[in-house]
């Protein structure tokens, strides 16, 4: 029976190293899945550091875009380059101008100032059948 007792003795000494294996083991473990993570945050903080950059240079641009779309959208700038290019153009509503309505009747306004079109896309038009008729003749 002292034998017995001995031996169960041993083997729970081998059980202590065991344990503390084990320990050692998880926390190496546990350092490894630590340093892991901490280089994927490192990682990851560097592309979100690179992206706000990007984005604040593109937020700039778009500052300056805006900056030229409102000047060019300025009815004083573009009277101030009208005088400048000594143009006659003048701006809509301007009181000016006279405005001519184009509608239906526009080929027979052109024709009575003198200004008729050589090419028509009506195919009815005398100068579309004129030329219908002269390749016919050939």
């Amino acid at each position: 029976m002292s034998r017995n007792r001995m031996r169960n003795s041993q083997s729970l000494h081998w059980m202590g190293v065991l344990k503390w294996v084990l320990i050692a083991g998880l926390l190496a473990g546990l350092g490894l899945c630590y340093m892991i993570c901490k280089n994927q945050n490192l990682h990851l903080a560097e592309e979100v550091h690179d992206k706000r950059k990007l984005l604040e240079g593109i937020e700039a641009r778009n500052s300056e875009l805006a900056l030229d779309l409102q000047s060019m959208k300025s009815m004083a700038l573009l009277e101030r380059r009208l005088v400048q290019m000594h143009s006659t153009l003048v701006r809509w509503g301007d009181p000016r101008a006279s405005w001519v309505r184009l509608d239906q009747n526009t080929r027979a306004r052109l024709a009575r100032i003198g200004t008729t079109p050589q090419s028509s896309l009506n195919l009815d038009s005398s100068v579309v059948a004129a030329s219908g008729a002269a390749s016919a003749g050939r």
